[in-house]
């Protein structure tokens, strides 16, 4: 329900209907609950909501119809198809009547869907987007290969200076709000995670921010010898405990720089692969898969995830990720420090000849 007003009332604004977002959130939000199951209680003689439609189920029909309100929406205030105040009359009401011709339209097509739909083997539009979209995606997501082929398709893109997370993100996104409302069900009863693939799993993926390269920059901030690299990981090595990588990606830089490309590609696909490995023999428990929770530094991110054997693998995972990236790292390291040499060479020189000026 949240989603469902919330993207129709953001969506307002990049649609440039910003002065209808209010109305067209809620029109969002009304036409959600139309196309929501009921469930019959004939002995009654009553229906009522069924609230698990209003959960992970429905997330895909939340999505579709805020995103087609808003078009609708777009369309009768472009066109001007709405009813028109005279002036003097408070800009509030004037809003109200603005509103009310494509919010009957709205809500008249989303009744005919709800017709259409129950006239088939699927009875409603959840069902049907549930059983032919969602299950299915959540299926192939919830295998390691395919969530391994996703974090490296969102580090090739940060390579090339496209931000990777917001291009994979959106088609998890739905996908693992799902799991985290099944998962909290199972931790509740005392349960074991059901899935593992989630939010929890991709922040360890970024680990430091994508490519897991908290593993840079803490050898940076440990192990540099040059000037440069000393000076840079006081600003990076703070901000890659909290996730935060874009100073290295596009500072250091990180994006098309050849030497990195490796260690940027492999380490989170080896963090994640291992972490997975342990939580499928038992040896660690998996994290619930809480949105947001990336920005917290190792460890503290596994308990607040609800895993303390997982935060203590995140610590783990840094020493690993410091290992793949170390090598790589002396080797830039080295050749600054070659560079400075010879610069300060030059510097010196240059004095001398000013000397004898």
């Amino acid at each position: 329900m949240y989603m469902a007003f919330s993207i129709a009332y953001c969506g307002s604004d990049i649609f440039k209907i910003k002065e209808h977002a209010l109305g067209t959130g809620l029109i969002s939000l009304v036409s959600f609950l139309m196309l929501s199951p009921l469930t019959d209680v004939p002995e009654e003689r009553l229906a009522y909501l069924n609230t698990s439609y209003l959960g992970a189920k429905g997330v895909f029909v939340a999505i579709f119809v805020s995103l087609l309100t808003i078009q609708v929406m777009r369309f009768f205030v472009k066109k001007n198809f709405t009813i028109r105040m005279p002036q003097g009359v408070p800009e509030m009401v004037t809003k109200s009547f603005t509103s009310l011709v494509p919010a009957v339209a709205i809500v008249l097509l989303f009744g005919v869907i709800k017709l259409l739909f129950s006239l088939t083997s699927f009875e409603t539009a959840t069902d049907f987007i549930y059983t032919l979209l969602q299950q299915p995606l959540q299926s192939l997501t919830a295998t390691l290969p395919a969530f391994l082929i996703l974090i490296l398709i969102s580090n090739l893109l940060w390579f090339f200076g496209i931000h990777g997370s917001m291009t994979v993100l959106p088609i998890l996104m739905p996908i693992f709000l799902g799991y985290l409302a099944v998962n909290t069900e199972a931790v509740s009863a005392g349960e074991v995670i059901p899935h593992a693939i989630n939010f929890g799993l991709y922040d360890l993926a970024c680990l430091g921010g994508s490519g897991a390269t908290i593993g840079l920059v803490a050898n940076m901030f440990f192990f540099s010898k040059s000037k440069r690299y000393r000076a840079f990981s006081k600003i990076v090595f703070p901000s890659g405990l909290f996730g935060v990588n874009e100073p290295v990606i596009f500072g250091m830089p990180l994006m098309l720089n050849v030497m990195l490309l490796i260690p940027f590609l492999l380490t989170p696909l080896v963090i994640v692969s291992l972490g997975y490995l342990l939580i499928s023999f038992g040896i660690i428990t998996a994290p619930m898969g809480i949105l947001g929770a990336g920005s917290l530094p190792p460890l503290v991110h596994g308990i607040v995830q609800g895993s303390l054997s997982f935060g203590i693998y995140e610590i783990a995972a840094t020493l690993l990720s410091m290992g793949i990236y170390f090598p790589f790292f002396k080797a830039l390291d080295n050749q600054a420090v070659q560079e400075e040499v010879v610069a300060s060479e030059l510097e010196q020189e240059e004095a001398a000849v000013n000397e004898i000026s």
